[in-house]
């Protein structure tokens, strides 16, 4: 397969979180109308509802997020303004996973986190390969911001997202797998929890921002810092679990690995994440002291069950509304403060190190 040299674009904000959005929209203005665009297309299809009716749930979250981060609210409707598109249809997007009618399609992600004392030098790595539908593959793009009341941060987003998975100045990082428990309901929408880990200063910090009260309902967290702290953290809406990377490496997917959690689970097979989950561990297992950041890229490279493989495809048989691919593989090098992307998927391009 042909290797491209295409990079990310990337975007520096600074200033207070108004502002910080304000600039986010602006150098994104390609990005944001083309994901809008698209998603009024597909919502019938994935959210089994217009789009009109999706802005009208979506209000329904506001007070929630508004209540719990309003900084991050503040953040959207600059995004917004700076892309000159209207905020409801930019806050609609970012409640995307928590609309009580999306379709409990699983999507994927791959999640590892390795130790210093697991690497070849002595660094602390969190990877991350970020599956989603395919109608955002030409939106993704990189912040790098300066928060005037918080640490400075780099991270991955696409279209009129929050920024929520990266690494900031304090060496933390944090990745993220959707996960599909049954207590969803109206709340703090998941990725305003997640944009809310970037701003932490400490792991205990990072911990308290994935479980905010009142929330709409969870992710898996897979977190990191510089000293060697590992955790996952899985949520509901309800409830969640924090697990510890004690033998210095955590590997997450798409589906519940705790017993409490998976008794919220939705039914269903989950077999890809399965697949995918097993098959990271087995290939990071076999590298475990030696970790480096070449070994992770050829693992999110992989393809065994492809197109349902560590590096996702498209799957033709799948209608266009349906099909997912990996849109951008991070590799954190948190001890060094540096985020390696190459767009996805990733086997069909090359990562380029970014520096905070």
């Amino acid at each position: 397969m042909s290797v491209t040299l295409r990079t990310l674009p990337i975007i520096e904000v600074k200033g207070p979180p108004r502002e910080r959005g304000r600039q986010q929209g602006e150098a994104a203005r390609l990005q944001i109308p083309r994901a809008l665009a698209r998603y009024r297309e597909i919502f019938p299809f994935t959210v089994a509802m217009t789009w009109e009716d999706g802005i009208r749930e979506a209000r329904k979250f506001l007070p929630y997020a508004e209540e719990t981060f309003p900084q991050y609210v503040e953040e959207i409707r600059g995004i917004a303004e700076g892309a000159n598109v209207p905020f409801e249809e930019v806050w609609t997007l970012n409640c995307y996973e928590g609309l009580p009618e999306s379709r409990q399609q699983v999507w994927g992600c791959t999640c590892i986190a390795v130790r210093d004392d697991q690497t070849a030098n002595g660094h602390v790595l969190l990877a991350h390969n970020e599956d989603w539908n395919s109608v955002d593959r030409d939106n993704v793009y990189l912040v790098r911001a300066y928060p005037v009341e918080a640490p400075p941060f780099l991270g991955m987003t696409y279209g009129p997202l929050l920024v929520n998975i990266g690494l900031n100045a304090e060496g933390i990082g944090v990745a993220i797998d959707s996960v599909y428990p049954t207590d969803v309901g109206v709340g703090v929408p998941r990725i305003v929890s997640s944009r809310g880990v970037l701003a932490a200063r400490t792991i205990a910090q990072a911990i308290r921002a994935c479980v905010p009260k009142r929330r709409a309902g969870g992710y898996c967290y897979l977190l990191a810092d510089a000293n060697g702290e590992l955790y996952y953290v899985e949520t509901s809406a309800t409830t969640h679990e924090i697990v510890y990377g004690e033998e210095g490496w955590l590997v997450h997917t798409n589906h519940y690995l705790t017993p409490k959690m998976r008794a919220l689970e939705e039914p269903g097979t989950y077999a890809g994440s399965h697949v995918r989950f097993n098959r990271a561990r087995r290939l990071l297992r076999a590298q475990l002291g030696e970790v480096t950041i070449e070994s992770l890229q050829t693992l999110l490279r992989d393809h065994v069950n492809w197109p349902q493989s560590i590096c996702m495809h498209e799957d033709p048989a799948e209608p266009p509304h349906d099909r997912e691919q990996t849109l951008v593989s991070l590799i954190m090098d948190l001890t060094e403060r540096v985020l390696w992307a190459a767009p996805g998927p990733p086997c069909e391009g090359q990562y380029t190190a970014y520096r905070l």
